[in-house]
């Protein structure tokens, strides 16, 4: 949904700006870089909730920049004739914007999988692995394709090579479709089918655009077929697998409900360090929990497949664990996921601790 409301805000924003926009383009794009500047720079808690969640969830997750790459995407398609208009007018400006608002996302997430990927390739899965890979062939094609878009560079160039050079953002915006598909994978293939929820909405907005494309362009119809076909094979692996993970996960719930361990007085723990292991968010999360005089003095993530961005807030349910000596404490919103992780981890290796 927060694409759709992006789209939906993008669209408004272009519409009512429409004439300062064309007529003051580098103001746009001062206050672009500005907004990116300070989101990257923003510290990581004590933001109002709707600043933190524009913050992160809009801007440094790159939703709103994939909202504009789309917009400027259907534009030559576009069935309305208004919005075809008012996209083909303002796409130049629209993808300068929606590049500039991408550093974002690349700087903010790009420090962990950038540097892992050159330097401890180990510490990333295969699909973090691939989206890594994506995005740095994206960002070499994002470099020319923004300079041209430029009107002052554009006006100096052959017209014939600029189209040519132009048609670099076709491979762009596949790859854009296959990077979310990859990092979406990572939380559907461990059964939290929200994103799968999510990938729905991207995966329907490519193939209606492959569609309108066929109509228009007939001699592209059996490329556009094809790439629909990629995307219903990409979309339906993940929906199966996604569904089968998710009863999986719905079985080792109620067994972990059934079995959770709630420290109380009536039950008895032997001192030591002791390790558990659970499906967070994005993958495994392994704890250590440490027990002094039959009480949790210590907890400890060791491992964990979770964004650092989801763990700043999941962590402050460590602390609740060992005031409270209970598993029964609040998730943190946000991270939900991340500290369900997080608390039947710690509920592991409480059996293991058990006398």
């Amino acid at each position: 949904m927060r694409l759709v409301a992006c789209l939906i805000v993008a669209l408004a924003f272009f519409a009512i700006l429409e004439k300062p926009i064309k007529k003051h383009a580098t103001y746009f794009y001062i206050a672009t870089i500005l907004i990116s500047i300070l989101t990257i720079i923003a510290p990581e808690k004590g933001l109002p909730f709707v600043v933190d969640y524009i913050a992160n969830d809009i801007l440094a997750r790159g939703t709103l920049a994939g909202a504009l790459f789309i917009l400027v995407m259907v534009a030559s398609v576009c069935p309305a004739a208004k919005m075809r208009g008012l996209l083909l007018r303002t796409r130049g400006e629209m993808a300068i914007i929606a590049a500039l608002f991408t550093l974002i996302h690349n700087i903010s997430h790009g420090q962990y999988y950038f540097v892992n990927l050159f330097t401890n390739i180990s510490e990333l899965d295969t699909q973090r692995i691939f989206a890594a890979v994506f995005s740095l062939i994206m960002i070499i094609l994002l470099i020319p394709l923004t300079i041209t878009s430029f009107m002052v560079i554009r006006k100096r160039m052959n017209p014939k090579k600029w189209k040519s050079l132009q048609k670099l953002s076709y491979i762009f915006y596949g790859l854009l479709f296959v990077h979310i598909a990859m990092i979406f994978s990572i939380s559907i293939l461990n059964g939290y089918l929200e994103k799968l929820f999510d990938l729905t909405v991207y995966a329907v907005i490519y193939v209606v655009y492959l569609v309108l494309r066929a109509i228009k362009y007939k001699k592209q119809r059996v490329l556009c077929v094809f790439f629909i076909a990629i995307i219903c094979i990409i979309y339906t692996v993940l929906a199966v697998l996604g569904f089968r993970a998710a009863g999986k996960h719905e079985e080792e719930a109620l067994e972990e409900q059934n079995a959770q361990t709630t420290v109380s007085s009536d039950a008895s723990y032997k001192d030591g360090t002791y390790e558990g292991i659970a499906t967070g968010y994005s993958g495994k999360m392994t704890v250590s929990v440490t027990i002094a005089n039959g009480e949790i003095t210590e907890i400890n993530i060791v491992d964990t497949g979770d964004d650092e961005e989801y763990l700043i807030d999941a962590r402050d349910v460590i602390p609740e664990i060992i005031e409270k000596q209970s598993l029964d404490v609040d998730t943190v919103s946000g991270a939900t996921h991340s500290c369900k992780g997080i608390i039947k981890a710690v509920g592991k290796a409480l059996e293991s601790a058990r006398e």
